[in-house]
């Protein structure tokens, strides 16, 4: 015996719904059947159909025009937020799939930038060749409305409440050295040694004149006092300096991962860790849709960052 199919009721109420709501906007059976193309009488029916359904009269009929009953006025408003939120749900499918296009205005720490985001664009050009990617390099915190940012990549350990923040990676901090200055003045092995060597600073991972430590599976911390011999504001200073071989500094893993792969720096303490909990976070203001472009270039991140960052993968074995 073959298989009857039968229409779901929700399915022939929600077609009756668009008959009865569109028979008053247009005021008639008539010129609603043109509206939906439709004969009048389908569309007659569909409205017979749906006060049957209900158990109420939403509409008052006469042979001059058609008037909303109590219930009808009260079900008609509802009808408008149904269709309402049916329409934007298609205009927000059709966004999302449309190719992304357009400008996009990023914020990126310098250091950030040219270490690692730079390797990473050839593959986001040919994934998105619309999409016109302008790279604004900053230490400060942009604020994105008054700026004109539609994302800004932050490492930070609490992104604002009011921006839309998407983890994209642990940022570590490790001690770093080049193998000229270990030659010249020994390796330190604990946070200890710190004390007899020529630290370079950067403010952000200075408490009180020390970097503090945690040891790799071990709980608890470690404090160096630390004597600074130079500080600056800028990871890619310090990482020229230690490059040069004119002291240790304790820097984000992102920043010097092509150095330790080179060799032109070492870690000398890789079993300790900065205690300066911070991640890479991508930050944009919240909106209805969403820029295709936008959520392109995140999704691209993500994707190319993956679980362990490129800048963390060990070195090869010598």
């Amino acid at each position: 015996m073959p298989v009857r199919w039968r229409r779901r009721p929700e399915l022939d109420t929600f077609s009756y719904l668009v008959s009865f709501t569109r028979v008053v906007q247009s005021g008639s059976f008539s010129a609603a059947s043109e509206r939906l193309r439709m004969a009048p009488s389908v569309v007659s029916k569909h409205v017979s159909k749906l006060e049957a359904r209900l158990g109420v009269r939403l509409l008052n009929r006469s042979t001059r025009k058609l008037s909303l009953t109590e219930a009808g006025a009260a079900y008609y408003a509802h009808c408008l937020r149904i269709l309402e939120a049916w329409e934007e749900s298609k205009r927000v499918v059709t966004h999302l799939q449309a190719e992304p296009a357009g400008r996009l205005r990023v914020s990126a720490l310098a250091s950030f930038s040219n270490a690692a985001l730079a390797p990473m664009l050839p593959a986001f050009f040919r994934r998105c060749p619309k999409v016109e990617l302008e790279i604004v390099c900053s230490d400060r915190s942009v604020d994105l409305a008054e700026d004109g940012f539609d994302l800004a990549l932050r490492v930070t350990d609490r992104p604002a409440d009011h921006l839309v923040a998407r983890k994209l990676a642990d940022i570590r901090f490790q001690v770093c050295a080049s193998p000229a200055y270990l030659e010249r003045h020994g390796s330190p092995r604990t946070p200890a040694d710190l004390t007899r060597h020529r630290c370079l600073a950067y403010p952000q991972t200075l408490a009180a004149g020390a970097w503090r430590f945690t040891l790799e599976g071990e709980r608890g911390t470690t404090e160096a006092p630390v004597h600074s011999v130079f500080q600056a504001n800028s990871v890619e200073t310090l990482r020229a300096l230690v490059i040069a071989g004119e002291g240790l500094a304790l820097l984000p893993s992102y920043a010097i991962g092509e150095e330790l792969r080179s060799g032109r720096m070492v870690l000398p303490m890789p079993a300790y860790r900065g205690l300066n909990e911070a991640a890479l976070f991508a930050v944009y203001l919240p909106d209805r849709y969403g820029s295709p472009a936008r959520r392109a270039f995140v999704d691209f991140l993500v994707a190319r960052i993956g679980p362990t960052p490129p800048w963390d993968a060990p070195p090869p074995p010598p």
